[in-house]
């Protein structure tokens, strides 16, 4: 039985990874993808993202386009790590696939509601489009079987000492993600930094026929570039599609529930603030205003989360309706 997901993007290079996952796991049923600016600005993350489905050989599956910035703060686009078009520079062919004219938070409504069995909400970006519909179409929470998203950290951050970046670009929405009652399941740095694909694998991936395996070569030797702005030797950390593993192999993955708070000022601003203590020190106080408790990934079977992404991705190898002629 296939699970039926929507997936929320501001497609860089590791959702361009998600979503060739998503299209080509056999467990997983892609209902719809939204954009939101993030790693580049809107109208280049939808382009994006209608290449990278484009390249998988996806469905006819609906793309919308949502906001613009985030709700309050200013739009900063984290180009260094992905490059000017997000891709970093990974060229995808274009396509005739044109984003549909509702807006992103219209077509998740549509798409959660509609849907005969509960929905998995996947977001993989500052969470603006996400908070937007809970806010709005608090209907979609009797629909919603889980919400999983791709941020925060239990530990270190990515874009200031404390914060991962997309709480940070957007935290007021995040907290409306963390605060919404829901099922949620946080798949943040702690697992991300550290799975990550062979360069082995990206070589012979670089060199195939089929542009969903190329394109994923290529990707994972873009993750390697660091915003220094100089090729380091290959890294290959899979970031965002690890969200996606999280769902299909729960079994790899150690999850915790955990107190989780997301900090609105000073310094620490954007940090996802997770209680892990054995005990809390002040009881009475978290009984008046009890912390919202998420499932956090703090640990993987690395090895076999890496080798479940190469069996999808090689399975690609096995369609005719992408291939292009040798």
């Amino acid at each position: 039985m296939t699970r039926p997901i929507v997936v929320d993007v501001d497609t860089g290079t590791d959702d361009a990874l998600a979503l060739l996952y998503a299209v080509g796991c056999a467990d997983l049923d892609l209902r719809a993808v939204t954009c939101v600016a993030g790693n580049a600005g809107l109208e280049q993350v939808v382009e994006n993202t209608l290449r990278v489905l484009e390249a998988a050989g996806a469905g006819d599956v609906p793309v919308a386009a949502g906001a613009t910035k985030p709700l309050i703060e200013r739009m900063r686009p984290e180009g260094q790590f992905h490059g000017a078009d997000g891709l970093g520079g990974v060229a995808l062919a274009p396509t005739s696939r044109r984003p549909v004219p509702e807006s992103a938070t219209e077509l998740l409504h549509a798409a959660i509601v509609g849907s005969a069995d509960p929905v998995t909400l996947v977001s993989l970006a500052p969470m603006t489009n996400v908070a937007m519909l809970l806010t709005l179409h608090p209907d979609v929470a009797d629909h919603l079987e889980r919400l999983v998203f791709m941020g925060g950290s239990a530990s270190v951050g990515n874009v200031t000492a404390v914060a991962e970046f997309n709480v940070w670009q957007d935290p007021e929405a995040a907290t409306c993600v963390v605060e919404s009652g829901l099922p949620v399941t946080m798949y943040g740095l702690d697992v991300f930094n550290r799975l990550v694909i062979g360069r082995d694998v990206a070589d012979r991936w670089s060199g195939s026929h089929h542009p969903a395996v190329r394109a994923a070569g290529g990707l994972l030797h873009r993750r390697g570039t660091r915003a220094a702005g100089f090729e380091q030797d290959y890294v290959g950390v899979l970031g965002d599609a690890g969200a996606l593993l999280v769902l299909t192999h729960p079994a790899l993955f150690t999850t915790e529930a955990l107190p989780v708070r997301v900090n609105l000022e000073g310094l620490g601003r954007g940090q996802t603030i997770v209680d892990r203590r054995p005990q809390a020190q002040d009881a009475e106080a978290l009984s008046r205003d009890p912390w919202p408790v998420l499932e956090v990934a703090l640990d993987a079977d690395l090895e076999g989360a890496a080798a479940a992404f190469v069996e999808v991705v090689d399975a690609f190898e096995r369609t005719t309706s992408a291939v292009e002629p040798a």
